[in-house]
């Protein structure tokens, strides 16, 4: 059986119905494979992020592939991200073990929780997680509670199709924020940053923003 491949732009979020009726809701740049067959039902998601809702078949594990590690369900609700350094999962119903690439036994994670797998294919402990926050964007909204400005940055990113980028040597990486934006809308963040924080923005000639120190 070949690989189905569905992806999304910057700034667009789809939704894609399953073969055996589970649904996916991509993120921003994300690109997933699915492969199904009569063993398992088995996901790839190179690139972003996705909130899978899947339905129960006890004889054909779901399992979502997300590089650094891969989460495994028979019937829940969750969202898998992958960047280019880890991989999350937050779970919203049901339970989902998640197992680092390179971990021996899985972690069980339950509704309300979330798990970071980092770049050296590892799980760390299962953690309450604010849900809602985490699925902002799935109402098209991005949810800042006492963020870094650098995960802050990376989150704005991958809306839009030119970077938003961190000045060096200025110390502006642990500059923490409270706010909430729109997913269409990240100049917003640009406008309303320098209000918030001791930043400026400048464009740069190839349309990149940077944040520099004021």
């Amino acid at each position: 059986d070949g690989m189905a491949e569905y992806r999304t732009a910057a700034g667009e979020r789809r939704s894609v119905t399953l073969p055996d009726g589970s649904i996916v809701e991509l993120n921003s740049r994300s690109r997933l494979q699915v492969g199904f067959d009569d063993a398992r039902r088995r996901v790839v998601l190179q690139a972003g992020q996705a909130l899978f809702t899947v339905r129960e078949d006890m004889a054909r594990p779901f399992i979502v592939d997300a590089g650094f590690g891969s989460a495994r369900v028979t019937g829940t609700r969750f969202d898998v991200r992958r960047d280019t350094d880890r991989m999350q999962v937050v779970v919203e119903s049901g339970s989902v073990e998640v197992a680092g690439a390179q971990d021996a036994a899985a972690v069980a994670v339950a509704a309300g929780n979330s798990v970071l797998v980092d770049a050296s294919g590892h799980a760390g402990r299962a953690r309450p997680v604010a849900v809602a926050a985490e699925l902002a964007w799935r109402n098209g909204q991005i949810v800042f509670a006492d963020a870094d400005l650098r995960s802050a940055v990376r989150e704005v990113s991958r809306y839009r199709e030119q970077p938003v980028v961190l000045a060096t040597g200025q110390g502006l990486e642990d500059l923490r924020l409270t706010s909430v934006f729109q997913t269409a809308d990240t100049d917003a963040f640009l406008t309303a940053l320098p209000h918030i924080l001791p930043v400026a923005v400048r464009r740069l000639p190839d349309g990149r923003a940077e944040i520099v120190a004021r």
